[in-house]
This record gives structure tokens, sequence and C-alpha cells, in this order.
């Protein structure tokens, strides 16, 4: 993938074919770090117990050190994705909680303005693992904070509204609260949905843009009993063009919350949308836009998300799962042969913006079964030059019967030849 390649003895053995982190241009994109130390064990102070103060602590120091090599700080970070377990300690008389322990530590480190975050629950490869943090930085250029009295207040270390950078604008991990802080349609799917996109727009209206000009969502259910109500919300607030999309399973902060969006806008400059030739919901069918190419290689989507959006050099990649051009599941029971079909629909929709696997830069993946892991390392290293993106994988449901695995991806055009990776060194 990169032209580069960085080694330091002071990042800890990876355990499948990706890097600690890429640098393309002023983006640098870092894996799903955890808290290993340098020898790939977790620190603790306890013997025989998981110390989570110890693991955040370590976690942020490797992002710290893969930022370092790569020309940057933790300052420069503009968006964070954590992953906690779905066991997370709650609060007692002797203890923390382990959110609070988390934020604690997260406080300490990053800096105001703190980046745009989302705090989600899966389940993490190792056993003993408390944490898994993945971000995007941006170097070399002035950040703005994004901040609302009509916003949700401020109680935890993020940005209140997001961070804009250029003309890109990273919005933080919304919820159905509204500017008083309260919780809006307990147990309302759609109604939580309808909050979650006013808190967002209230966002974009502060920097001149709208939802038209999201480029990219990530959104989190709980519960896939609320999929179809979400779906019907967010068609009616998302139009063409269409952003990139994936939708995951997994736990919220609160237990009453039954959504998160994160999201990222572009806003002004012209965009390519890849989309699939068969109609979907949202679609103008009589009349198509001269800026999204119609694939019929591509399966119609469930709602109104395209494949792929290219904004200048960067390309967002929906989540995607192993199905053909008619949305049919290939490879059931299957993961090599589902894993298989997912890269090639990736590659499809790099060719479509002229871009190929080799620039691609951050992968993020969603197994529902940790048995499947060697096997998708398998297939996952044959459709990359080595040194490797950056990835996260992560555990969880997925919204298909009978897919096993997903894949999220970003690219920038010309990584292939210009960027820069870093990894452990060699044993």
């Amino acid at each position: 993938m990169a032209q580069d390649l960085i080694t330091s003895d002071k990042l800890y053995p990876v355990l499948g074919p990706y890097s600690h982190a890429v640098r393309a241009g002023d983006c640098i994109f870092l894996h799903g770090t955890v808290g290993f130390d340098a020898q790939g064990r977790l620190p603790g102070v306890t013997p025989g117990r998981t110390d989570m103060r110890a693991q955040c602590t370590q976690t942020i120091a490797n992002m710290a050190t893969a930022l370092e090599l790569l020309g940057g700080t933790l300052q420069d970070v503009v968006k964070v994705r954590a992953f906690l377990p779905h066991h997370c300690r709650p609060a007692n008389a002797v203890e923390p909680s382990f959110d609070e322990t988390f934020d604690a530590v997260y406080r300490e480190h990053f800096q105001p303005p703190h980046p745009a975050r989302a705090a989600l629950q899966h389940t993490l490869f190792l056993a003993d693992t408390l944490v898994e943090m993945e971000a995007i930085a941006v170097v070399n250029q002035p950040k703005q904070l994004i901040e609302s009295d009509q916003l949700p207040p401020l109680r935890r270390p993020y940005a209140q509204g997001g961070i804009r950078v250029g003309d890109l604008v990273f919005l933080r991990g919304f919820t159905a609260q509204d500017r008083y802080g309260e919780l809006v349609g307990r147990g309302d799917i759609r109604a939580q949905t309808e909050q979650t996109f006013a808190n967002m727009t209230v966002v974009l209206d502060a920097v001149g843009g709208s939802l038209a000009d999201l480029v990219q969502t990530q959104v989190t259910l709980p519960d896939w009993h609320g999929y179809q109500g979400y779906n019907e919300v967010y068609n009616r607030h998302v139009r063409e063009p269409f952003p990139t999309r994936t939708t995951l399973q997994g736990g919220l902060g609160r237990e009453e919350l039954l959504i998160e969006i994160e999201s990222v806008a572009a806003l002004g400059g012209s965009r390519l949308t890849i989309d699939s030739a068969t109609p979907q919901p949202g679609r103008a069918i009589l009349q198509r836009r001269d800026d999204v190419i119609h694939s019929d290689q591509l399966a119609p989507g469930a709602a109104s998300y395209a494949h792929g959006v290219r904004v200048g050099d960067l390309l967002f990649i929906s989540g995607h799962v192993s199905a053909d051009a008619q949305g049919r599941l290939v490879g059931s029971g299957d993961i090599r042969a589902q894993t298989h079909q997912v890269l090639t629909t990736l590659r499809t929709v790099l060719e479509h913006a002229d871009l190929t696997m080799d620039d691609v830069v951050k992968t993020t993946v969603m197994l529902t079964d940790w048995r499947h892991y060697a096997a998708y390392n398998e297939v996952y290293q044959t459709y990359f030059t080595p040194p490797y993106p950056a990835r996260s994988t992560i555990g969880g449901g997925l919204v298909k019967p009978g897919a096993l695995i997903e894949i999220e991806a970003i690219a920038v055009a010309g990584a292939r030849d210009s960027a820069v990776a870093v990894t452990n060194a060699a044993p």
C-alpha cells in the first residue's frame, strides 16, 4: 500500500495484516489501538485483574507514539472512535465505572478543544482488552471547534458539536438528547432518530452547511428491531447525492438510547458518488445526476446511502457485506467466501472512483464470530500490498441474515505512491 514504512520498537507487535497508522497528505489514520506495551503485554498493577486506567493510559501512549512517528501529535486528532467491551464495569462504592475511568484518562491526555468522539460497546478480539481506539488526525491545518447552545450540554471530554478542518466537518456521535441534555423519545426509535438528525443539523447550520453535505454516516443500533423505523426517518432526512453509511449493532452509553450517528460532511467543492444502477429508496428513477456513477456491479441498498463518495482526494466507502449485484448473500456459512466477496465489492467501488486497493488507508471490520478471525485474515491480506492499511476489527451483529463480516474503508487518491505507514519493528 504505502511507498514508505517506518518501524519502531516502541510499538507492540500487530496481530494481523495491518499497520499501526498510515499518513497520506496531511491526514493520519490510526488503527484500532489497544493497551499493549512494546512487548505485547497488557499493563496492570494487580496480578490476575485487568486494569482499565492502565490500559487506557497505554492505549493513548501508543497512539501518541504512532502520531509522532508520522509528524503529528494528539492535538492534531479530529475524530476518535472508542470501543469498550459489553461487560463494562458499572460504578460501585469502591471503584468508578469503566466509562468514568476511560473519560478521566482521556481528559488527561486530550486537551481542549477535544476531538469529535463516539464511545461504543462491542466485543474486542482479546478477552482481557478493555479499550480499543481508532482515530483520524489532520496536521498543518487550523481547526475550528463547533459549539451551540442548541446542542446538548457538554458533560464528557469531546467536541460539543464537532471539529471543522478546511472543508471537512467531523461531527461527534449524536444521540437523542435535546439542548437540556434530556432524552427525547424514550422507547421510540423514530423519535430518537429525528432528534439525532436535529442535533446534526444544528452543527452543520453553524458552519453554513446542511445534511446535503454529509459524505459519511456511521450508525450504531443496540437492537435490530429498530432498523426499519430508523431507516424511515433516515430516508426522509438524507437526499441525493447520498452519503456512505455503515450500520452496526453495539451498545451505547445509556441503556435508554436506541441510536447514535457519527458523520463527516464536506462543505463546497465537487463530489463523486458511486451508487447502484438498481432503483432504490429515495432515488430519482427517471432523471439521474451527472455527479453519480450508477453501476450494475453493485447491489441496491436498503436505504438512502451510496456505496462510495469521493470528495477531493478522499474516498469514503460504505460498510459492505457479502452480497452480489442483486443483493443476494454470497458464501452462506463460509467466512473465506464472504471476505472475498466483500473485498471484491470494495475494489469495484474504488475502480469507479479511479482508485485501487493500494490507495486504501483505513478499514473497519465487523465480525459476528471471533473464531473467523484467522480465516478472514488469510483472505484479507491477499487483497492488499504490504505495508497494509490501518485497521480496526470489532465484534457484533450484522443486519443481513447470514452475513459474517462487514468492511468499511477510507481511501486517499495517490496513497499507493506517497503514503507512509508505521508499524512495530520486526522481532
